[in-house]
């Protein structure tokens, strides 16, 4: 009760009483029990107000007075009290009439002391009042904290619940990504076959007419090629997201620079003719330093360089200038493009890990620029604050693995090599088969893995070259079976899938090198130049 009793020796009292002499009687008996906070109000008319600035916890009023009694007085400041409050009012009358007591209560009255009265009951009949109070405090204080309780977990609810709506949200974009991979996997598979059938009867038709000192036509068919190579780049798009760095890229030492004026004009019309019919003005900066020839497939860097610069526009809403440096620091080249406008630095972040973003004009985005970056044993950095633009760097390293086999290139092949070719696809098994005994080599074709296998068993051969989805036995299976019974066999495997079935990028167990159709004669040539090797 340690509580109550530090409550009761500071609770507040209000005496509204018209006689002096009776409101000094109560002030001497509360004074003896140790109740200091009194205030006293002689005029009733004055009592709201005085209710209003003192805040009493207990009123001791009378009955008895004139121009406005205590039931009128009762009245105003039940007014005045809360709904969740409770304060005690005990009624000093002379008045011993049971219709007075019950009017009385009905007006809020908690207790009554009819004059005289003693000291002792005035202390006790307080005492058990103020401790009803103290009871009451403490429940509304319990309330509040429980209301604030509620209150906290509420919010911690609702925001669980947003987070449940983001991830249901997310969770039906990735099942639908996840749907859309499947759909294009399937369509990527069938259209590489198709390219690949086109690119290789070209070729086949240029260098026919080439045999035959043929110039007619030639400069169509230089330019049927030529569209067949951007679509094949364009198709291989759908998997530069999951795909890293095989053996087969092409790696030649280019000129940064040279390409960063190349990506930069193309995208002029970006930059100049679309940003100025919206009423933009964006001033071009260039630094760039001449660095030293590095290691890369120049075309995937173009095409990087390119996206950065246009995905740094996009985010110019209102214009400016943008700055593209070219610098080499220590063992590492550095390539920077920044905007000084309000862009999206937040969700450009964002979108440079996300396989779904693309900007506006419906390129690959940022996240083909880091996957392009990364196969190059790069990193792309953004960075930038709201309101003060911001900042794409591309950090290369000057080392490369590569460096060495791109310069010297494959040895070329001393003999002709005894080749099992397994492709379910008619067309595209004797265009292969055509290619490979115009190099010079033998082949054996199979229709499906099941078949080259029967021939595998048969008869030596120097080297399998097989499609990875075949009916009955794939190319995996025919690959594990080979090895099984020549451990030492190289294996060149082709697909259509691109990188889709093999998203770390990794070659199957197995097989030396993986090449994603549509292949060229060139490129199965240097593959088999490699694996012979």
């Amino acid at each position: 009760m340690y509580a109550f009793d530090q409550f009761l020796k500071s609770a507040r009292f209000l005496v509204i009483d018209d006689e002096p002499v009776s409101a000094s009687a109560v002030e001497i008996s509360l004074a003896a029990a140790g109740q200091d906070e009194l205030r006293i109000v002689t005029d009733p008319c004055e009592a709201a107000q005085a209710f209003v600035e003192y805040r009493p916890d207990i009123i001791l009023l009378d009955i008895s007075m004139p121009v406005m009694d205590g039931f009128a007085v009762l009245e105003e400041i039940r007014a005045l009290i809360p709904p969740d409050d409770r304060i005690p009012v005990i009624v000093i009358t002379a008045d011993s009439l049971e219709s007075t007591r019950r009017r009385a209560l009905a007006g809020g009255a908690s207790d009554f002391l009819t004059k005289p009265f003693g000291s002792t009951e005035l202390r006790l009949r307080v005492r058990n009042l103020l401790e009803t109070r103290f009871l009451h405090l403490g429940l509304r204080e319990q309330n509040r904290l429980l209301e604030q309780r509620v209150t906290g977990r509420t919010q911690e609810l609702e925001a669980a619940l947003d987070e449940l709506r983001q991830i249901q949200r997310q969770s039906v974009r990735l099942e639908r990504l996840h749907a859309f991979s499947e759909m294009a996997g399937g369509v990527v598979h069938d259209f590489n076959n198709v390219l690949m059938v086109l690119m290789t009867l070209t070729d086949l038709m240029a260098r026919e007419a080439a045999r035959r000192g043929r110039t007619d036509g030639g400069g169509h068919l230089a330019t049927m090629q030529t569209i067949l190579e951007e679509a094949s780049r364009m198709i291989g798009r759908l998997h530069h997201f999951c795909r890293r760095r095989h053996d087969d890229d092409h790696f030649t030492p280019a000129d940064l620079k040279k390409l960063l004026e190349e990506a930069i004009l193309l995208a002029k019309p970006k930059w100049q003719n679309i940003a100025r019919a919206e009423g933009r003005d964006i001033d071009i900066k260039l630094d760039l330093a001449r660095v030293e020839p590095l290691p890369c497939n120049a075309s995937e860097m173009r095409e990087a360089l390119f996206q950065l610069i246009v995905s740094a526009i996009d985010a110019m809403p209102r214009g400016g200038a943008l700055s593209v440096g070219l610098s080499q620091t220590g063992g590492s080249v550095e390539i920077s493009v920044s905007n000084d406008d309000a862009g999206p630095c937040d969700e450009a972040r964002a979108g440079a890990d996300d396989a779904a973003t693309a900007p506006p004009d419906g390129g690959p985005g940022l996240a083909t620029v880091r996957a392009i970056i990364r196969r190059h044993a790069g990193e792309l950095q953004v960075a930038g604050r709201p309101g003060a633009g911001s900042t794409f760097r591309i950090i290369l390293p000057r080392d490369n693995a590569f460096t060495a086999a791109a310069r010297s290139g494959p040895s070329p092949i001393s003999r002709p090599l005894r080749i099992l070719l397994a492709e379910d696809d008619d067309r595209l098994r004797s265009l292969i088969a055509l290619q490979m005994e115009s190099l010079g080599h033998h082949v054996e074709a199979a229709a499906d893995g099941n078949k080259a296998l029967e021939k595998f068993r048969e008869s030596p051969f120097d080297l399998i070259i097989t499609d990875l989805s075949m009916p009955r036995l794939n190319g995996l299976a025919l690959v594990e079976a080979a090895r099984r019974h020549s451990a030492g066999i190289p294996v060149i495997m082709l697909t259509g899938f691109g990188a889709m079935l093999l998203p770390d990028g990794e070659r199957p167990p197995g097989v030396d090198i993986l090449l994603a159709k549509p292949v060229t004669r060139d490129n199965l040539a240097a593959a088999i130049a490699q694996v012979a090797a």
